[in-house]
């Protein structure tokens, strides 16, 4: 974050496009400066696996195109068949499988070590 060194204000960023560069000026006066960078914004989401969870319907294990096991036991009711597809959060360095019981709908992430 820059500012004016005159009235201490932020500098804004402003497209100079004669010269097509970005430029940071001073909304008060006639000061600006060449950016240092071509971003001026980033917005970074990050999202925990077990954050996900919520935002998940458990009708997903009506979906015949997500894939199936009969091998993991639900923690609620013991069934032993579960639609499953990896997690896109961005919080962790794997991508973990969110698993959804196809008798009750109770939804859980694979442990990770």
């Amino acid at each position: 974050m820059s500012f004016c060194p005159t009235h201490s204000s932020m500098l804004v960023p402003k497209e100079d496009r004669k010269n097509k560069t970005l430029r940071y000026a001073c909304k008060l006066c006639d000061y600006s400066e060449v950016a240092q960078s071509n971003l001026v914004y980033r917005n970074q989401l990050k999202q925990q696996a077990e954050d996900i969870l919520g935002s998940v319907s458990s009708a997903l294990s009506d979906d015949p195109t997500l894939s199936r096991s009969d091998e993991v036991n639900c923690e609620e009711c013991g069934h032993k068949t579960a639609v499953f597809f990896q997690s896109t959060a961005t919080g962790m360095n794997c991508l973990p499988l969110v698993f959804i019981c196809c008798n009750c709908g109770h939804k859980w992430v694979s442990k990770t070590d």
